[in-house]
């Protein structure tokens, strides 16, 4: 019997691409609601005209295969429109998170390379300031939002759009070109340019739609973080099932609760401090809804105590948590509905990142890349379809990353003998003192389960005796900051040795353009209160 010819298949493969994914739900759903943003609707045939006539233009104005398209806009159906037209067209996009400054998207349009900038109006001062020296773009393309004047030097959007025809137009794309740039949060030192091909962008939606759906046509996803991070991940496996996304322009609790109820929203995707912003809502213990099968939530921990009062309020099997980096996107790990229940017989497995997404393989190593013993702490490595294709202009950073086939994810933890994984922080944020290593996540969900503690960042500061100190810095609900004295007390019982020295109460934590707690900025003037020396 003759062997199996796979070369079919490999080519199959390797010709995977997301536009492919959209002409097929454009034919399959045409008629069904894609978005829904404020008053506007888009269908499904109506987004894929729209998408090919950007395509088109884009183009026919002297842009090629492979160039970079730097997009700058706050949520909207546009920013669906422009995503589709860009894969269509071959190109690569660049977004831009709408919480950057001038200067950080300076770096971002030079480092890119990018040819074309399309951008919404309430940025037009923003792009003045950060296209000063671009010598390589050229094309604007601004989105007048609520403006209602076009602005000199920039083509309008709209206009620019319909120039062109509504055809597909007939690039050809392979399943490791370029999809698009995401560029880092940039903790420490300046942003790096993480390629993802259409290979990983199609199988981070193949991981979301296996745990997560849509189930069936017409199913509705609320989404409110910037589509151009972490919201836009769900964008495209909503739409390989016919489902449509429901954009908020900008996160409100009250909003978001009426939007879930008028349109019967089946999942939510949100950050932590949006769900905890919506349990202070007054009547928070009163809010229904029915048809809301899952709320997810990720990007950074969860405190205890909210995360039951979640759980009370939209019901057990209700809540699931994923962890994701830019590296490998969104679907490394999942803490599923299932473990999200009052009273569950693991209640540790709260604190966990949850389980390696099926098509991962995920490790524990230490500074050789050798595993460590079952249960120990190290560095997560790991392997998916999804990892990303390299660092832009950094291929020395990218074999520093990947070895072996192996990411480096530089985030510190442990896997339990069940399988779950526990984040311990950052590797470079590993607090020595004394001689031992603390890993401020273990501080940190101590702290969490405090009443009233709604955000805690632990880092550690020089100190003459231990080399490093403990020390923490924490926001508690106004409620509760009589009892912020009492949180040192906690720390001594709960934690032994990796106690806090010093508490500073401060009234908020600084995060960057991508809601993260930048400990780095982290000052001891920032305190309203310190407890201990």
């Amino acid at each position: 019997m003759a062997g199996l010819d796979l070369s079919t298949q490999l080519d199959w493969n390797n010709r995977m691409n997301v536009a492919d994914q959209l002409y097929k739900s454009a034919l399959l759903y045409k008629d069904n609601i894609a978005a829904r943003c404020d008053d506007e609707t888009m269908t499904y045939a109506q987004l894929d005209e729209q998408s090919n006539r950007l395509a088109n233009a884009l183009l026919a104005n002297g842009l090629h295969q492979g160039d970079r398209v730097a997009t700058w806009i706050e949520n909207s159906i546009r920013c669906i429109e422009i995503d589709f037209a860009l894969a269509k067209a071959g190109l690569v996009r660049v977004s831009l998170n709408p919480k950057l400054t001038p200067r950080e998207a300076a770096y971002i349009f030079q480092d890119s390379d990018a040819k074309c900038i399309i951008y919404g109006a309430s940025f037009d001062q923003a792009i003045i300031e950060s296209t000063q020296e671009t010598p390589l773009v050229q094309i604007k393309i601004r989105a007048k939002e609520t403006s209602p004047t076009d602005l000199e030097g920039s083509h309008n959007y709209e206009s620019f759009l319909n120039s062109a025809e509504s055809h597909a137009p007939g690039i050809i794309v392979d399943g490791e070109d370029i999809y698009c740039f995401f560029y880092t949060s940039g903790t420490t030192g300046k942003p790096k340019g993480v390629m993802l091909s259409h290979r990983s962008i199609l199988q981070t939606s193949f991981n979301l739609l296996m745990e997560l759906g849509p189930i069936a046509a017409n199913e509705k996803i609320l989404l409110m973080q910037p589509l151009s991070h972490g919201a836009g991940f769900f964008v495209l496996p909503q739409y390989m099932k016919g489902g449509c996304c429901i954009i908020m322009r900008h996160f409100d609790p009250v909003q978001l609760i009426d939007l879930a109820i008028k349109y019967q929203v089946e999942v939510i995707k949100l950050i932590p401090t949006m769900l905890q912003r919506i349990l202070l809502l007054p009547d928070a213990k009163k809010i229904k809804l029915p048809h809301l099968r899952y709320m997810i939530y990720g990007a950074s921990p969860m405190p205890n105590e909210p995360l039951k009062s979640a759980i009370e309020i939209f019901g057990p099997n209700k809540l699931v948590q994923i962890y994701g980096q830019s590296e490998c996107p969104v679907t490394l790990t999942i803490l599923p509905s299932e473990e999200h229940i009052a009273n569950p017989p693991f209640p540790q497995r709260l604190l966990s990142a949850g389980r390696p997404w099926a098509p991962v393989e995920m490790r524990i190593v230490d500074d050789h890349m050798k595993d460590v013993e079952k249960g120990g702490i190290g560095e997560l490595a790991l392997k998916g379809p999804h990892m990303m294709s390299g660092y832009w202009k950094r291929d020395d950073l990218t074999q520093e990353t990947i070895q072996n086939g192996w990411l480096k994810t530089k985030d510190m933890g442990r896997i339990d003998e069940h399988g779950f994984v526990y984040l311990l922080g950052r590797k470079d944020e590993m607090i020595i003192s004394g001689g031992y290593n603390i890993a401020p996540r273990e501080v940190e969900d101590i702290l969490y389960q405090f009443p009233g503690v709604e955000q805690a960042a632990v880092i550690g500061e020089a100190d003459l005796e231990w080399g490093q100190a403990v020390v923490a810095y924490v926001v508690m609900n106004k409620a509760h900051l009589g009892h912020a004295k009492n949180l040192m007390d906690f720390g001594r019982q709960e934690l032994g040795f990796k106690k806090p020295k010093r508490i500073y109460i401060v009234v908020e934590l600084p995060k960057n353009a991508a809601g993260k707690i930048q400990k780095i900025a982290l000052k001891p003037s920032m305190a309203l209160e310190q407890i201990g020396q």
